[in-house]
């Protein structure tokens, strides 16, 4: 498992650098895609945000609603967008209460 979250970490960097190189990426919605994804493939991000993910989604909400106030998405994109976060945010409480009832 090292060597594969070894290269992992190796090509987030190297999509970093190349956005680095070519500012044109950061506005591509499939750079960020590519970027997000080695993110969460890499070991340690996991471990990092296993016992945070309520408040991620709630960090996300809040963004989601300032990033709608200031005109940037729709009103449909932004009731579809806050419609999964909602669904995430569920599942997030109800596993933290599975754990609370099985004493875990």
């Amino acid at each position: 498992m090292g060597i594969i979250n070894f290269y992992r970490k190796g090509k987030l960097y190297k999509l970093i650098q190349d956005g680095m190189n070519n500012p044109n990426l950061f506005s591509s919605r499939e750079y960020w895609i590519k970027v997000i994804k080695t993110l969460v493939e890499i070991q340690e991000v996991r471990n990092m945000l296993a016992g945070y993910k309520t408040y991620i989604i709630a960090v996300l909400s809040a963004a989601l609603v300032v990033v709608h106030t200031l005109g940037y998405i729709d009103e449909a994109t932004y009731q579809s967008l806050l419609a999964l976060l909602a669904a995430g945010g569920l599942s997030t409480v109800a596993a933290k209460i599975n754990r609370i009832t099985d004493g875990k």
